[in-house]
């Protein structure tokens, strides 16, 4: 595995040896420059939900307006969410369909008005509820306040896209903002349709290297999703591989394993590929690992 990535090993380093020193410096660098302060080479973390394993003690539920300040508190740069649509059309952070894992309410987002979903409050992970309500799109975005990235994962396709890039838009912050969707060749098509100059960023989730190539004959992409959570296919290194070399960002989750000793050893495989964005439930244990490795001087 060494030799097969020695090259790319070399090549990720300097962005390794500068992530102890990002913190507040990449916040302020994206605060100014949103996505185009993202640039290859240089890892960065991408909190699942903004990062909640630690909720209660941060007094920052899942999806939260408290929850942007406690990423950026962490140094985490790209705040990832999801949202869902009520039935008079207003767009609210929201991972599930539903209200009930996660707030006071039940009920699907969809049946209910943007004035009902005001009535609830946010719920901890415990299970204890929290002073924090389930916050609309355009009040999260405008909460980071140009110090966060935030990566929405659209699982709705094409069905209202053109509602969400317009109220984006009007948030002042579309350069903070990221979409991501699973890989279709008619999304693609249909946002390379679109005017660039006023949409998000698209990032898409690829598996293998026909839907990477056909995805780049659409549209002139500045960062991939590699689509996958255990082991990266042969296919999958050499989408890696080959978008990094022509400049283009790429995103990948983190892998997982029960046993600490194992994560860590699949964490110090994964970052010695080219891989600029790490998407992870765990950002906090990330940080920290990233930060202890001692790559950082052995390669000084």
């Amino acid at each position: 595995m060494k030799n097969k990535f020695i090259a790319i090993s070399v090549f990720i380093w300097i962005g390794m040896m500068s992530y102890s020193q990002q913190g507040n410096d990449m916040q302020g660098k994206h605060g100014k420059e949103g996505i185009s302060g993202i640039v290859c080479g240089k890892i960065i973390i991408a909190a699942h939900r903004g990062g909640y394993e630690n909720d209660f003690a941060d007094k920052a539920p899942e999806n939260s307006i408290a929850n942007i300040q406690n990423a950026i508190d962490h140094s985490f740069e790209i705040y990832e969410t999801d949202v869902q649509r009520t039935s008079d059309g207003v767009f609210i952070i929201m991972h599930d369909p539903t209200i009930d894992r996660t707030t006071t309410g039940s009920g699907k987002v969809a049946e209910m008005s943007s004035e009902e979903i005001k009535k609830y409050n946010l719920k901890y992970s415990n299970g204890e509820i929290s002073d924090e309500k389930i916050p609309f799109l355009t009040d999260f975005i405008s909460g980071g306040e140009g110090k966060i990235i935030f990566k929405i994962d659209y699982k709705p396709e094409l069905k209202y896209l053109n509602d969400l890039i317009k109220e984006i838009e009007r948030s002042g912050f579309k350069d903070w903002v990221i979409l991501r969707f699973r890989y279709k060749k008619e999304i693609a098509e249909y946002i390379a349709r679109l005017d660039q100059d006023k949409i998000p960023e698209m990032l898409f989730r690829v598996k293998n290297l026909k839907q990477y190539h056909e995805l780049r004959s659409l549209l002139d992409i500045k960062m991939i999703s590699i689509d996958q959570r255990k082991k990266f296919t042969d296919e999958q290194l050499k989408i890696i591989k080959e978008a990094s070399e022509a400049g283009i960002i790429v995103e990948a989750h983190t892998f997982y394993a029960k046993d600490p000793k194992q994560q860590e050893m699949l964490w110090v495989e994964q970052v010695k590929l080219p891989i600029t964005i790490w998407h992870t439930k765990k950002p906090g244990l990330f940080q920290e690992f990233l930060k202890k490795q001692e790559i950082y001087k052995s390669k000084n």
